[in-house]
């Protein structure tokens, strides 16, 4: 009998693993992850949280001359891969501002995904007090290799907020930072994605 056991153990050590513990999936490529976005126009469509201030930011944007002509120095592609939901405050106040940069030229294209999607973008990315955020924007170059990113909000706006706008009531807080918004119209989230994409240029020269 002790035989017939020691010969059974050996013959299921040897036997192939019938584990079913799955190797952890490798997160998609940004280029996957790209083409699985939707074009702003349908996110706007889609949009049901904060629908009218989608559609108001959206219908009051326009991108300021001096942008343009920063933006008719750009060539080759650049990819927009923006993390966003329609209930985000930040999301709806940056979004629509970049859906017009990217409409005036013919270098920039950009897709939405939800955070579900894009969660390890976001984790990848975390704002300075270390959050995972929305919208969180990667520029990708021609190979879709990150080349920059926008997170959560303008640097100005983020200073603030994380500076003396943290010892406001949240009412308080959200007063400001919509009215921060209202004046700036998306020019410094605009100036900032510019920025990413000049400095590749310009180093690739």
């Amino acid at each position: 009998m002790r035989l017939i056991v020691s010969f059974f153990l050996v013959t299921l050590m040897l036997l192939p693993s019938t584990s079913h513990a799955q190797s952890p999936q490798a997160p998609a490529s940004n280029e996957e992850v790209f083409a699985s976005g939707i074009e702003f126009g349908q996110f706007l469509e889609n949009a049901e949280r904060r629908k009218e201030m989608w559609h108001d930011n959206f219908g009051k944007g326009a991108v300021p001359e001096p942008i343009l002509e920063r933006l008719s120095a750009i060539s080759g592609s650049w990819y927009l891969l923006a993390v966003a939901v329609d209930g985000c405050s930040d999301s709806v106040n940056t979004i629509p501002y970049l859906a017009h940069l990217v409409a005036e030229s013919d270098h920039l294209h950009m897709r939405v995904v939800h955070p579900d999607d894009g969660r390890h973008i976001m984790e990848a990315n975390p704002t300075p007090d270390g959050r995972p955020s929305t919208p969180t924007v990667l520029v990708l170059d021609e190979n879709f290799e990150e080349v920059g990113v926008f997170i959560e909000r303008p640097k100005e706006l983020q200073d603030w907020a994380l500076g003396e706008g943290k010892d406001l009531s949240s009412s308080e807080f959200m007063t400001a930072k919509f009215a921060w918004y209202d004046d700036d119209l998306g020019v410094q989230t605009m100036e900032a994605v510019l920025d990413i994409i000049e400095g590749v240029m310009q180093a690739a020269k």
